[in-house]
């Protein structure tokens, strides 16, 4: 068996079974498990290493959260088509998953041995923390909430606020995201490389470009005396 079909087959007959009574189903050709709540659908991804032998397996995974109702109100507010996850992260970055001594951004499924003791860590981790992160980010809230925590992203986590109808949360995203814009220093020294120089010149050209799309949109939030009521009325 390769090392992928030595892990799917694992995942296949211990895993599966668990997470389907918690309502996902299991997609073999993506190695994924999906479940829908509410308005969202929660994806979990497994990953294996390119580098895997049949010595040596490493897999990881991925919790991501999807909804065809960020696209439907960004048509509705005339903006562009987004393409992605609207939330979620690698495993070893979810609240809770590891402990602060743990830096192990893998799970090692290299013996044989060991592979129901690894199975079970990670299952117990993710239901332990990835469950409960996944339902944290299907709600708009929890997903603005879960970017403030990146520090990224804040006019995605302004949409998200909006369309959670809390205006005010989102012109507070959109002022904290300046702060953090403000914050960075694209400074160089007289004796940078001119490549390097261009590059610190167009990041600070982009950087003020959001800033001021950020500030023009705090702008029309407030000086707004009729929101629009689909926003207030849009489903957390």
């Amino acid at each position: 068996m390769t090392p992928k079909e030595i892990v799917k087959a694992a995942f296949e007959a211990e895993v599966s079974p668990l997470l389907q009574e918690r309502g996902f189903s299991y997609i073999p050709s993506q190695f994924a498990f999906k479940r829908t709540q509410g308005f969202f659908t929660q994806i979990i991804s497994i990953t294996l290493s390119h580098n895997n032998s049949s010595e040596d397996i490493k897999f990881w995974s991925a919790f991501n959260v999807t909804s065809p109702r960020y696209n439907a109100w960004r048509k509705q507010h005339e903006m562009d088509k987004f393409e992605g996850h609207l939330g979620g992260c690698m495993d070893w970055n979810i609240p809770g998953w590891r402990s602060e001594e743990d830096h192990n951004t893998s799970f090692d499924f290299s013996d044989p041995k060991q592979r129901a003791n690894v199975l079970q860590d990670w299952l117990s981790k993710c239901l332990r923390a990835g469950l409960p992160y996944l339902d944290s980010l299907s709600a708009w809230e929890g997903l603005a909430d879960d970017l403030v925590r990146w520090r990224w992203h804040w006019g995605r986590a302004a949409d998200f606020s909006m369309i959670a109808g809390r205006e005010d949360r989102a012109v507070s995203v959109l002022e904290a995201g300046i702060w953090d814009l403000q914050a960075q220093n694209f400074s160089t020294s007289e004796n940078a490389h001119p490549i390097l120089v261009s590059k610190k010149q167009r990041q600070a050209t982009e950087r003020d470009s959001e800033v001021a799309l950020y500030r023009e949109r705090i702008a029309r939030i407030t000086n707004s005396e009729n929101l629009n009521p689909a926003i207030n009325a849009s489903p957390r």
